[in-house]
């Protein structure tokens, strides 16, 4: 499997890459958005993600922990719903949260493995996660955590994606550990409830997210173009890619889902089994 380091260097150059801060228009956003009709633009999509999930948090009125918050664009829209000293950051990479903390100042920024969070019980009243969770050493020991930080009653709100299985045994694939391969919606939702959760709600919105994704991406280059922002040689080549990219997201996801559910009031915080 690929090693943390080894995604973290990955990730890293990814996000200081020109034509990925020019798709995203250095917003520091990395997410697939949310393409629901009214986003024009691949910064707007990922902002209505984040919107998104705020909306379906059943009280904004405590503290919440952004899970994964890379460079901070996530974080940053959830000043729109939250005081700056009520909004926590983690992630795994140091020179991301650099950006963070001069992208969302005023907010808490730690480094922070999501499977092993360093909060006390019941620290939070909201935890939030963007196509992050496949990737941790497990989902299940990231539920586990969430719960136990979450106060009774609090919201897990979140994005991820479930990969065809022929990608498990694929060892260089590594971004996903074996153990995060789930086969349908349903059965991600029984992970959920599994975990303690209550009012479990798991949306496929693959068509939403990946295929909205993929279809703005692949007219991009030629917006570019007819704009004057890029030249017929850097059009065609941009189009290449992003033809490369949509077949690789087309190939390996299964499905993309928007999940949330609640801490019930009278949790016992101990993981079943």
């Amino acid at each position: 499997m690929m090693s943390r380091e080894r995604m973290i260097r990955m990730y890293d150059r990814a996000l200081v890459s020109a034509n990925y801060r020019r798709y995203f228009e250095d917003s520091g956003f990395y997410n697939f958005g949310y393409w629901d009709g009214r986003a024009t633009s691949q910064r707007e999509a990922s902002e209505a993600l984040v919107d998104e999930l705020a909306g379906r948090i059943s009280n904004r009125a405590g503290r919440i922990l952004d899970v994964a918050c890379g460079p901070g664009a996530s974080t940053r829209r959830l000043l729109r719903y939250y005081a700056p000293d009520r909004v926590t950051g983690i992630n795994i990479s140091e020179a991301q949260l650099a950006t963070a903390r001069e992208r969302a100042p005023g907010c808490a920024f730690l480094l922070m493995d999501a499977a092993q969070l360093g909060f006390a019980d019941g620290a939070f009243d909201a935890v939030m996660c963007i196509e992050a969770a496949f990737h941790f050493n497990t989902r299940e020991r990231f539920l586990r955590e969430v719960l136990r930080v979450l106060k009774p009653g609090g919201s897990l709100v979140l994005t991820d994606m479930l990969f065809r299985a022929f990608l498990k045994p694929i060892g260089d694939f590594g971004q996903v550990p074996p153990a995060n391969f789930i086969h349908t919606i349903p059965d991600y939702r029984a992970r959920i409830e599994a975990a303690g959760f209550e009012s479990v709600e798991v949306e496929d919105a693959t068509e939403r997210c990946v295929t909205g994704f993929r279809r703005h991406l692949a007219r991009w280059p030629a917006g570019e173009r007819r704009g004057g922002r890029m030249t017929f040689a850097q059009s065609l080549l941009m189009s290449a890619l992003s033809a490369g990219i949509a077949r690789y997201f087309r190939m390996t996801c299964k499905a993309y889902v928007i999940a949330s559910a609640r801490k019930p009031l009278a949790a016992t915080d101990a993981w079943p089994g």
